[in-house]
Parts: structure tokens; C-alpha cells; sequence
């Protein structure tokens, strides 16, 4: 899993049949973009929003025209990206411009910067952190059924059908000589889902493999989500976006930094700031409004795209510290005031913190107070105290969701997407050498 932050690869290895009762988690490992990989990542991501805005807008929203368009204009959206988005000079970080070059194309310097060589190398690098995963935990290619590879999110508008997440399938499953899953969110999508989040089965397959429910499970990434379990019942879970993680704070301090550094590490600027009230007050007002509506007041479930979220004029007036501070209680606050679309009769008292934004003290401390001005008796733990293993999470949904791909189970809800009906998703893609004895019958007899 490589999330929206696009700070690096998450690996996971799960034992599991796709149902609560056969889960069990093995090693993971993680590996940490270099900075050159991170602003080429970002560029793409430019370059596809650029593409697929200008296609919306002309009512021509079709994936292959907005890939073909991204494809032919990368090489001037990408400088456009570095000096105009990011401030970006040569020698800023100790990069100059023909280090990209160098990065991407090692033997071939002098070859133009690419959108598909970008694509093509997230999947060696994914295949590379496999490769890596399989020695630490000492196992052999046959000892291993199928990858769940999310792909790298560049955009999701899924109220117009749109979700590009691009991972070269084929090739990583030819790389690794093992059977990928991915792409497991256009059926969904097509069904007439949101196509996230995709989190809550695994959440609540824990829940009831460890006897955590009732529980509420809170992701913070670059965007935050929510899932309410009430009980061990598919149809009851509950699950949506409920507005900025990380992704606000990030953009902010890499804005007031000119690119020096990309979050705020620790609380280190939040720790320091006052809240601005007021500011927070025009946060929920105008930050995330979607064709005239406000999200804060659309009723779930619902999903974010990244780019729905802005940062706002008002942040401007203040300093470093205090818009970090304000930031941060407003991903807190976001969270809180979702339970007002809840029963609050029957809310969890037992809350699960999961994801790198509980690394972040300020937002930790803002949430907790706010949960326990609305909920008696609530406890809230991170997901690592309680034996859950928050830095492999997001990967091990996938590896949870691939499995259950490969049986045609439901991965997506009604009440976690909107979509009409449960409904499976994912598309398999064997390797050159052939799939596993167990993924064969699999699929035979699915």
C-alpha cells in the first residue's frame, strides 16, 4: 500500500481464507520513497489532476482520455509543477533538474521524463519491498498465493465515475512470479459506489477475531476514516471519509517551508500554537465543498478525494505554529462531529486509533477531548496497544480484500460505500510462470 501522503510502500504478510476466523498476521516491512521518487510521484499526480479537471469540465471523462492526455503533456506539467506548485528551484534539497533524469533513467539520462516511466517504477519498487518482505519472513515464491496491491491513488471523483489508482499489474506479478490483485475499486465505482472507504471489513474482521466489538476504528492518513462496528454483522458496519488526516497539515507546512519539510513531525509546530478559533470556524465553512455543498454536512457514507480538501485564506494570517495547531484540531474536530450521524443512544465507548496521524500529539489529545465531552466512559486506544499493527494496516487490507477477491466475496458494503448490493471487485492478473496450485482451483471453481 502506498497511501496520499506518497512518502513510501507499506508491506504485509496475513495468513487468511478471506473470513474473521482465519487471520493471521506474520511480518511486514516498509521502505521510505527517496526524495527525488516523492516530487516525481507528486508531478504525476499534478499532471493527472490537471488532465482530468480539464476533461471533466469538458464533459469527456473518460479514463483512457484523461491518461493519453496526462501522458502527452507530463514533461511541461512537470516543470510547470516544480516552479510554479512547489516554489522549487535547482539546488532546493540539494536536487537539481537533471537529478530526475538520472533517478528514472539511470543508463539513459539524457531520455525525457515520462508519465509511464513513472508508473512502471512504483511497481518495480513495490516488487522490490515483496522481494524484501519474503527473505525477512523467510519464504519461498511458492509459498505465497497472491499480492493485494492497492496501486498509487492519483485522483478519485467518483460522483463522476472517475478513480485512477495505477500500478502495472502484469508486471509485478511477472517481476515477482506471484498472482496480483488490484483495481479494487472501479466495480464499486461502476456499481454505483463511492469506491471507499475499503478498510471496514478488515477492521471489523479483527474486531471480532480479537472480541473488540462494539467499536469504533479511526484511520488517519492523508485523508481520515471512521468505521462503527456495532456488532459482528456485515450489513450493520458503518463506514466513510470524514474529512482531512494529515493531508491539509502536510500541504500547509510544506507551503510556509517552501519545501524544506513536509509535515509537521511530532506535533513539533502544533505542539507550540494556539488554536485560532475563527479560523476553525471558516476550516468547516469553506475548505471542503463539493459542486456548492458543504461535506461536513453530507450525509455517509461518503469518500474524499485528496484534492477536494483546501487549505484557506484566513490560514494565511497565521504564523507556522498556529496554523498547524488549528489544522490539527480541525482533523480532530472532523472526526467528533461526524457522530452526529450516528444513534447517539448506541455509540462505542471503545475507540481504536490506527494510522500515522496518531503520531501527532495534538490531534491524539484534540480528538480525546472531544470524544469525551459526547461519549461517557470512552476509551481510546491506539491500535498498537491493543495488539493491532497500525503501520501494516492499510497493507493488510489488501492482502484481506485480495483474498477475498480471489473467492468472489464482497469487498465493499452498502453502508461502507453506497453501493446498492455487497459487491466483489479486483482484477487478477497472473504471472508469465503461472499462478499457485491454491489460486488455480480458486479460480476454477469461482
Amino acid at each position: 500500500m502506498s497511501g496520499t501522503s506518497m512518502d513510501g510502500i507499506d508491506a504485509a504478510l496475513l495468513e487468511t481464507d478471506g473470513s474473521p476466523t482465519t487471520i493471521y498476521e506474520h511480518w511486514q516491512s516498509s521502505f521510505t520513497y527517496p526524495a527525488e521518487f516523492k516530487i516525481l510521484l507528486k508531478a504525476a499526480e499534478y499532471s493527472i489532476r490537471k488532465s482530468a479537471n480539464k476533461a471533466i469540465s469538458s464533459h469527456k471523462s473518460n479514463v483512457t482520455h484523461i491518461h493519453d492526455d496526462a501522458h502527452k503533456n507530463f514533461s511541461l506539467d512537470f516543470e510547470v509543477f516544480l516552479h510554479e506548485e512547489m516554489n522549487w528551484k535547482d539546488g532546493d534539497s540539494g536536487l537539481n533538474l537533471r537529478d530526475f533524469s538520472v533517478y528514472l533513467n539511470p543508463d539513459d539520462s539524457q531520455k525525457p521524463l515520462s508519465l509511464e516511466a513513472i508508473i512502471q517504477h512504483s511497481t518495480f519498487l513495490h516488487g522490490v519491498l515483496v522481494k524484501d518482505l519474503m527473505r525477512k519472513a523467510g519464504k519461498r515464491i511458492e509459498d505465497i498465493d497472491v499480492i493485494g496491491c492497492h496501486g498509487q491513488t492519483f485522483f478519485h471523483k467518483p460522483r463522476v465515475g472517475i478513480s485512477i489508482i495505477l500500478n502495472d499489474g502484469q508486471n509485478l506479478a511477472d517481476e515477482t512470479g506471484i498472482a496480483v490483485i488490484n483495481d479494487f475499486r472501479s466495480q464499486d465505482i461502476k456499481a454505483g459506489g463511492q469506491g471507499a472507504p475499503l478498510a471496514p471489513l478488515y477492521h471489523q474482521a479483527l474486531a471480532i477475531k480479537d472480541k473488540k466489538w462494539p467499536c469504533a476504528v479511526v484511520n488517519c492518513g492523508g485523508i481520515a476514516n471512521i468505521t462503527i462496528i456495532p456488532n459482528d454483522k456485515v450489513s450493520d458496519i458503518l463506514g466513510f471519509d470524514t474529512g482531512p488526516g494529515n493531508g491539509l497539515i502536510d500541504r500547509f507546512v510544506k507551503q510556509r517551508t517552501n519545501g524544506r519539510e513536509h509535515m509537521d513531525m511530532d506535533g513539533h509546530y502544533g505542539l507550540r500554537g494556539t488554536i485560532n478559533e475563527s479560523v476553525l470556524k471558516v476550516l468547516f465553512e469553506k475548505s471542503l465543498r463539493m459542486e456548492g455543498a458543504n461535506y461536513f454536512d453530507m450525509a455517509p457514507p461518503k469518500s474524499l478525494d485528496i484534492g477536494d480538501m483546501g487549505l484557506i485564506p484566513e490560514l494565511e494570517s497565521l504564523s507556522l505554529e498556529d496554523g498547524c495547531a488549528t489544522l490539527e484540531a480541525f482533523t480532530a474536530e472532523s472526526i467528533v462531529r461526524s457522530l452526529a450521524f450516528m444513534n447517539t443512544n448506541t455509540l462505542p465507548t471503545f475507540w481504536i486509533l490506527v494510522g500515522g496521524g496518531w503520531y501527532n500529539p495534538v490531534i491524539r489529545r484534540e480528538l480525546e477531548k472531544g470524544l469525551k465531552q459526547r461519549i461517557d466512559k470512552v476509551k481510546v486506544h491506539l491500535a498498537d496497544e491493543i495488539g493491532w499493527k497500525s503501520q501494516a494496516m492499510e497493507a493488510q487490507v489488501f492482502a484481506y480484500l485480495a483474498v477475498r477477491s480471489l473467492y468472489k466475496k464482497p469487498i465493499s458494503l452498502p453502508g461502507t460505500t453506497k453501493v446498492p448490493k455487497p459487491t466483489s471487485g479486483g482484477t487478477l492478473f497472473i504471472p508469465k510462470t503461472g499462478a499457485s496450485l491454491k489460486v488455480r482451483k480458486i479460480v476454477q471453481c469461482t
